[in-house]
């Protein structure tokens, strides 16, 4: 990049005109510029040959120690450095300096410049007047462009009372130059003061790049990336390459030098919060927090058996290191414990070891009762109202419980399915109870219930029993269970008697056996996953004895269209209409998934469930809810689910039935004008809010919660309609006592 750069030297030293006399340095000096452009200057290093440069300048200040020809070499060396890292004006005021000191120094007539270095030096030589010594027009900052903040500041030439070149506000250039006096000096808190306020008056690129480097003296790594990098921004914006390279290269050494803590949460502790250096950690704490290295207060507080927890620790976090913090909350009042339970404390290895040293405040017994109304509609003109009471108590110490709930559905209707066999809307009342109890002393337990329900038309008995486990310290927690139910099915208009029998009369029976078998995984004290899967076998007769399916003649059935309304229907059916009729077996096969990850004031639950059939009914549901904690008696989340379905594979739109020879007419074995077994998409977007009465440390606990979603299903092949949009709205009460 530079021929022949040792007889460039030799023309720069002999055409800068020296005074009448040789001072005592001048020699070592030119000899000194001479190594330095050589070397330095040849290999582009230009912030070391600057740094050198700016030394040797400080001491040919001395009084008559150099010349004055010797001190312009080193002017006109500095402006050919500051020419080719794109410093226009510091080049101009290192040549108008040259100038000031030797009127014939000069640029050398070949190799070592460029057509703008000589350009810049034209401007200095014309505009040369007898300059003030001033500082420079930057002060200089460590890195490729900006010089380094180790050395002195060299003169630069400014007319009396004008303006510092390249500064719009003189005091922001003084307090600069304090800054970089204070760098000099070790004084890097003095330097970040100084700089700050510079900043304030005047945002320069390299006060901001120097501010970088005092803070990163000073420990405060956070702050020294932050202006590093808009240092960088705002070279890439004015095309500053000294800036740009060396913002660039203090980004690249700040980064990896960037610590990190992580929080470990406790498990077993509720209401946890968590402060460090004063400032409250929001958010996932199990991610990595980037933090300034040296020394850090963390505190944490939460709730515990009852009682009030707290944890304190000073760490020292290291350059570059990710430091774990391991949250283990103890007894925020110690003089209320025994000696033994605060040895017990001491030794505890984790936050399980150190509930069991503290003294139980838990419940020995707790009551909770909830009421709660709910209410459906739909633009199927289905109306259902369900008041509803569910009882229990509950022994946390000795590991058993009971309870109970009822639950009564008054039901108005007078669907498409109704409307269209010229039957008037319908009222029915439903009743269904429930009673289950279980036990769970230590590592295992188990859960058993009871049920019945029962309406006009439908009585159904069940029972139930689960097993469950605890392994891998409460970590792995697997169930199993079963249940069996059976169902008589019949009419509402005729003597209603549980007879036994899958056919006998108006009266029909089906019997359930449900299994289940599945497993809650605690993936991290904030995460936990269940993974299920069940089957159903469904043996009897589920059809609807008052359901009658139109049929059509082959060449007609062919033409129906979905949404065929009810007049449209009845016009073009036989005359014949045959009651529905399902196969009398059923097999369900159901997998899922579900995920819930506590945020500090959040819980995420995530819902995925996986369907088939032997009716050959494909499914897929998925549900989200983000529950937002707002203070302590607060909580709201927003709903979300999705289904999606095939239709069974005996439905059909429309059902064809022939007619023989004789008269005879042959109509499908299986039939059903049900739409909830046809091809069908659903959506479901809702709200809800929970909100806490009273005070949360109180022995008996109010709350109210309120939901309501809204739900539109869509059906691909269905008779009468298309689509089916529905309102489904609830408030509950719900009261906690000892």
């Amino acid at each position: 990049m530079f021929p022949r750069v040792r007889y460039v030297l030799a023309l720069v030293i002999c055409l800068v005109a020296g005074p009448a006399y040789a001072a005592p340095d001048d020699a070592a000096t030119e000899s000194f510029v001479q190594d330095v452009l050589t070397n330095e200057y040849s290999s582009t290093k230009y912030a070391d040959a600057k740094k050198k440069l700016l030394v040797q300048l400080e001491k040919c200040r001395r009084p008559n120690r150099c010349s004055g020809g010797v001190k312009a070499q080193i002017y006109v060396a500095l402006g050919m450095i500051a020419s080719q890292i794109g410093m226009v004006d510091e080049a101009k005021n290192h040549f108008a300096n040259a100038l000031s000191e030797d009127t014939n120094a000069r640029l050398p007539d070949r190799g070592g410049t460029t057509p703008a270095m000589k350009t810049q030096f034209t401007d200095a030589k014309s505009k040369n007047a007898g300059p003030t010594q001033v500082a420079p027009q930057d002060p200089p900052t460590e890195g490729g462009g900006g010089g380094s903040g180790d050395a002195p500041a060299p003169p630069v030439s400014v007319a009396p009372g004008g303006k510092i070149p390249g500064w719009e506000n003189n005091e922001a250039f003084q307090l600069a130059s304090a800054g970089l006096k204070a760098d000099q000096a070790g004084n890097h808190d003095e330097c970040i003061e100084n700089d700050k306020k510079s900043l304030e008056l005047e945002d320069k690129a390299r006060t901001r790049l120097h501010l970088a480097s005092c803070e990163n003296k000073a420990g405060k790594l956070l702050d020294a990336l932050k202006n590093a990098q808009k240092a960088l921004k705002m070279g890439i914006e004015q095309k500053d390459a000294g800036v740009m390279r060396a913002a660039r290269t203090r980004v690249q050494d700040l980064i990896p030098k960037i610590p990190h803590v992580t929080f470990e949460p406790p498990s077993g502790v509720s209401d946890l919060q968590v402060r460090f250096d004063d400032r409250e950690v929001k958010g996932d704490l199990t991610k990595k927090f980037s933090v300034d290295p040296g020394k850090h207060q963390v505190h944490a507080e939460g709730k515990g058996n009852g009682n009030s927890l707290v944890y304190d620790e000073e760490i020292n976090v290291k350059e570059g290191e990710t430091y774990p913090v391991k949250l283990t909350l103890t007894s925020k009042a110690p003089e209320f414990l025994t000696q033994g339970q605060l040895s017990c404390m001491t030794s505890a290895k984790n936050q399980e070891e150190v509930l069991k040293c503290l003294p139980s405040n838990a419940k020995n017994l707790v009551a909770k009762v909830g009421l709660e109304m709910s209410a459906y509609t739909d633009t199927l003109n289905v109306h259902v109202m369900s008041p509803g009471i569910t009882a229990a108590v509950i022994s946390p110490t000795a590991g058993w419980n009971v309870g109970g709930s009822f639950l009564a559905d008054f039901v108005t209707a007078a669907s498409p399915d109704i409307v269209s066999t010229a039957s008037g809307h319908f009222v029915e009342r439903r009743y269904g109870g429930s009673l289950g109890g279980g036990y769970k002393p230590g590592k295992f337990g188990a859960q058993g219930n009871a049920g019945i329900s029962s309406s006009p038309d439908y009585l159904s008995i069940s029972g139930g029993i689960a097993i469950t486990g605890d392994f891998n310290d409460k970590l792995i927690t697997p169930r199993i269970s079963y249940s069996h139910s059976d169902e008589t099915i019949g009419r509402n208009d005729s003597p209603f008697a549980n007879v036994p029998g899958n056919h006998l009369g108006d009266k029909r029976k089906l019997f359930v056996n449900a299994f289940e078998a599945g497993c809650t995984f605690v993936l991290s004290p904030t995460s936990v996953l269940v993974l299920g899967a069940s089957l159903d076998t469904e043996r009897g007769d589920q059809s609807k004895i008052y359901r009658y399916v139109p049929m059509f003649s082959p060449s007609v059935a062919s033409k129906v269209t979905p949404g065929l309304p009810a007049n449209l229907v009845n016009a073009n059916r036989l005359a014949y209409r045959p009651q529905e009729q399902l196969p009398n077996e059923r097999d369900r096969y159901a997998g899922a998934l579900r995920f819930v990850h506590r945020f500090t004031t959040a819980t995420l639950r995530l819902e995925e469930r996986l369907y088939y059939d032997t009716w050959s009914i494909k499914a897929t549901t998925t549900d989200l809810r983000y529950m937002q904690d707002i203070g302590k008696h607060l909580r709201v989340w927003p709903h979300i689910r999705f289904h999606a379905q095939t239709g069974a594979n005996f439905y059909r739109l429309a059902y064809a039935a022939a007619t023989k020879d004789d008269g005879t007419i042959v109509i499908p074995t299986y039939r059903t004008g049900n739409r909830e077994l046809s091809p069908l998409m659903s959506a479901t977007v809702g709200f809800g809010a929970r909100i806490a009465l009273g005070e949360t440390e109180a022995t008996t606990q109010y709350a109210l919660t309120v939901t309501g979603d809204y739900m539109y299903t869509y059906y691909f092949n269905s008779l009468y309609t298309v689509s089916r949009q529905a309102f489904y709205a609830s408030l509950g009460f719900e009261v906690e006592f000892q």
